[in-house]
């Protein structure tokens, strides 16, 4: 072979170049950048100088239609998840795996009772079962309140509305728990920073701080009502050949109202018990209405009413106690709970 034959013959297709490569990888990172992914952002020329640490994020925050609501305790949830299908294909049925629609985690947030009033007033029709459809954001920020990514959600229905239990026993603060079912979510990378601070905050409530009235029993001396959570089910509906769906609000659940109350004062309790159980007498007439109030810490003022509709007693229990002890001796009451809602905000 001549020395212009062996310069001219047709050598084989390694791939891309080192620099094609990193050509190509260059214009992806922008195009991710472009759509917002976070931690795709664009660097500066002089990276090399540039604190690429990951942040620790400290706070969380609720927009909705477009509106900052409030600081949350945590969030978790929202984004989307595919389906892996499976089918048996061929004589030696080969497992083959495909993804399929994706579907959109329910957001879970935990906040504090005292809650601002675009957040009340969803979830109280939710309990009222005049649902309302929520545009939204959580966003994410570090803790110098930088916002560091917002997970966009899209026509959300509360799914759960979780209440803290109320315990004369505990010291530490507890906070409401809302879940809610967007029908799709966008992430993106953050930009701005939270406000510092947004009105006049109360402090924490305490679990300790609480006061449960029923007409007709004493409730004195209630050291303890179990946590409550109301579930809404949400069907989803496939519409045409878009890959997404509609969600519409099923049915409604309340839980039993749980208390422990000192047996010193369970006699009101266990009449009612012996009429509406033993006796047989559990028509409407015999239910019940209750209010349990959530206290500041002074006792004096309320901070969230929740109401109590038809309340019919089922369980009357002692619990266990050990002899020669100085504990109270308790009582645990269930009653059924046909509809829970909540007292208006005061503006």
């Amino acid at each position: 072979m001549s020395d212009n034959q062996s310069k001219t013959a047709p050598q084989p297709d390694h791939g891309p170049s080192r620099r094609e490569f990193l050509t190509r990888a260059g214009l992806l990172a922008g195009g991710m950048a472009l759509m917002g992914v976070p931690g795709f952002r664009p660097r500066p020329a002089d990276a090399a100088t540039v604190d690429t640490r990951a942040f620790a994020a400290s706070t969380f925050a609720l927009e909705l239609d477009g509106q900052f609501i409030d600081f949350l305790k945590s969030t978790e949830g929202g984004f989307p998840k595919a389906e892996v299908i499976q089918e048996l294909v061929g004589p030696n049925y080969i497992v083959k795996k495909h993804i399929g629609q994706p579907k959109y985690q329910d957001i879970a947030i935990q906040c504090d009772p005292v809650m601002p009033k675009p957040l009340f007033d969803w979830i109280a029709s939710t309990l009222t079962m005049s649902h309302i459809r929520k545009n939204g954001a959580i966003i994410t920020a570090d803790y110098n309140r930088v916002i560091q990514s917002r997970l966009q959600f899209n026509n959300a229905l509360i799914t759960e509305i979780g209440f803290p239990a109320c315990d004369a026993a505990l010291k530490e603060a507890a906070y409401l728990t809302v879940k809610f079912a967007p029908e799709f979510t966008t992430p993106s990378a953050g930009k701005g920073s939270l406000a510092v601070a947004v009105g006049t905050k109360s402090k924490a409530w305490l679990p300790a701080n609480f006061r449960l009235t029923i007409p007709g029993l004493d409730c004195g001396k209630v050291m303890k009502i179990e946590a409550l959570t109301v579930k809404q089910t949400v069907v989803a509906q496939t519409i045409g050949e878009m890959r997404d769906v509609q969600k519409e609000p099923g049915k409604l659940e309340f839980p039993n109202l749980a208390i422990t109350v000192a047996e010193s004062s369970a006699g009101t309790f266990y009449a009612w018990f012996q009429d509406m159980v033993i006796k047989g007498n559990a028509g409407e007439n015999n239910e019940k209405a209750g209010t349990l109030e959530l206290l500041d810490p002074t006792l004096t003022s309320t901070l969230l009413t929740i109401y109590f509709n038809h309340l019919g007693i089922f369980g009357f229990s002692p619990e266990k106690s050990d002899a020669n002890t100085d504990a109270v001796r308790r009582v645990k009451v269930e009653m059924y709970c046909e509809q829970i809602t909540l007292a208006p905000v005061k503006a």
